[in-house]
């Protein structure tokens, strides 16, 4: 399979290498605990072991413990005794309201998979918009995709709908509120408490309000979307890019074109828009369309493009 893009590395790898560092511990104490019982046992040869009690394996009468398994291992279970279909096979269980895709194996949660079938890599415009991905893409830096995309609603309200105008008004008491733990909330109702990331927001805010006022100080027509989305828009030449990269090859974290967004953005006063994150926002807002070469995802994607540099024919 291919590796990865980061909207889905980042929460599976993290718990992947944190699962091995475990295991790893794990085994190593058990060495060291049988390390040490053997020692014992050798310099005292003649003082009585303690009666070990037969396992379930060698008293094969004994009823076992009934082990509950976690959701993890019931899929696993279920799985195995054909209840679902494996990943290998479809990628996707049965009940799943869209066709089999390359990221079903990445992408465990329905929220995720809704959100790679229907918003990852599809064109975003907009002033708006593009602001609250923005946003929550700097609110990742640190964290997985998953875990943003479960309280995205919840940034929402926190930033009221991320409505341009009204967050360059925040104050500091408004962002102060925001950094107050809320116990009957449960985690995905609550923000990610960082007072440099809650203060990102405004601050961003603020620079497209300046960027606004700029273009429209300077004259000219106004864009159809926004000044932000020309801004943005015009760093791909104000068309997805459809990238030609083959199975197997492993996604790039930045780019030429990210690396210049980035330092634009921080020139311009913008706040957690590092090369990584603006990459990030431009493959889920189809500035570049990141789909495998010949992927169903990559053939629709060219079709689409394909369809609109068609000439419109004119009805007679």
């Amino acid at each position: 399979h291919n590796p990865p893009p980061p909207h889905l590395q980042s929460s599976e790898g993290l718990v992947k290498k944190e699962g091995r560092l475990r295991a790893y511990r794990h085994i190593g104490d058990m060495r060291t605990r049988s390390s040490s019982t053997s020692s014992l046992a050798a310099a005292v040869p003649n003082r009585k072991r303690a009666k070990v009690a037969p396992s379930a394996a060698a008293a094969p009468n004994r009823k076992r413990a009934k082990v509950l398994p976690t959701a993890r291992g019931q899929a696993w279970n279920e799985a195995g005794a054909g209840k679902i279909e494996t990943a290998q096979q479809t990628h996707a269980a049965p009940s799943s309201p869209w066709p089999a895709a390359w990221f079903d194996i990445y992408a465990k949660s329905e929220m995720m998979k809704r959100y790679m079938h229907e918003e990852w890599g599809f064109e975003k415009r907009g002033d708006q918009p593009l602001f609250e991905k923005l946003c929550l893409e700097g609110a990742q830096a640190g964290l997985s995709w998953a875990t943003i995309l479960t309280k995205r609603e919840a940034y929402r309200r926190a930033f009221h709908g991320f409505d341009i105008s009204k967050c360059a008004a925040m104050t500091a008491e408004e962002e102060a509120a925001l950094l107050e733990p809320q116990p009957s909330a449960l985690p995905a109702e609550q923000i990610v408490r960082n007072r440099l990331k809650i203060a990102s927001v405004p601050r961003n805010a603020r620079a497209i309000v300046r960027l606004i006022e700029q273009a429209e100080a300077a004259g000219g027509r106004e864009p159809a979307h926004g000044h932000f989305d020309k801004f943005i828009w015009d760093f791909v030449g104000g068309q997805p890019q459809l990238n030609q990269r083959a199975k197997g090859e492993p996604w790039p974290s930045t780019s030429a074109v990210s690396e210049e967004m980035s330092v634009e953005l921080k020139r311009r006063g913008f706040a957690f828009v590092g090369s990584t994150s603006c990459y990030s926002f431009m493959q889920s807002c189809g500035l570049i369309i990141d789909h495998p070469k010949g992927s169903p995802q990559w053939v629709a994607a060219q079709q689409r493009l394909q369809r609109r540099s068609e000439p419109t024919k004119v009805k007679r």
